[in-house]
């Protein structure tokens, strides 16, 4: 093989392997992209549910405590009549 060959087997692969490396760079920042992306998309749904789950744990409280009046006011109505 001599010096023309090589030059010629390197004006064809040069091209390609830059192809490839910026293919491949565009590749890696697309699924970088993509997965935050789904991060932030989890995160705003985490961050939805924990307020969802906060009110929750608001409304639950405030139905114990009135069901406990319920409960006492129950007890006295019982306790008159007998």
């Amino acid at each position: 093989m001599n010096f023309a060959d090589a030059l010629n087997g390197t004006e064809i692969l040069a091209p390609v392997l830059v192809f490839l490396a910026f293919s491949l760079q565009r590749w890696k920042s697309g699924m970088r992209d993509a997965w935050r992306e789904e991060a932030e998309a989890y995160k705003a749904r985490a961050e939805r549910l924990d307020a969802e789950v906060a009110k929750l744990l608001s409304e639950v409280r405030a139905l114990r405590k009135e069901n406990a009046e319920l409960r006492e006011e129950i007890t006295e109505l019982l306790n008159r009549t007998t």
